[in-house]
């Protein structure tokens, strides 16, 4: 069985990571570490634990939510800006 890679993880010097009770991975903050237990340790996880992993999964798929919104947002700008660029460099060929 192939195990996939974890990405590094980077907590600063002056923190203290919250660290997985399973493995002793180290996370920057406990809702990643809850993530982590959600996707990792999921047979082995107590009441208290998937109700954290639950409540750090609805808070991840809010701000991705949140982010989709913003790309949404930036696009629909992008795309309204280059149309009136269009429009006035038509307004100034029609003129000249």
């Amino acid at each position: 069985m192939t195990e996939t890679p974890t990405p590094e993880t980077r907590v600063p010097a002056d923190e203290t990571p919250a660290r997985c009770p399973y493995c002793g991975r180290p996370f920057p903050r406990e809702r990643l570490r809850d993530v982590h237990l959600g996707e990792c340790h999921r047979d082995t996880l107590t009441d208290d634990e998937r109700t954290a992993v639950a409540a750090a999964v609805d808070d991840e798929r809010d701000d991705l939510f949140v982010y989709h919104l913003k790309v949404v947002g930036a696009l629909v700008a992008t795309y309204a800006a280059l149309f009136v660029l269009y429009l006035v460099v038509l307004s100034l060929q029609a003129g000249g």
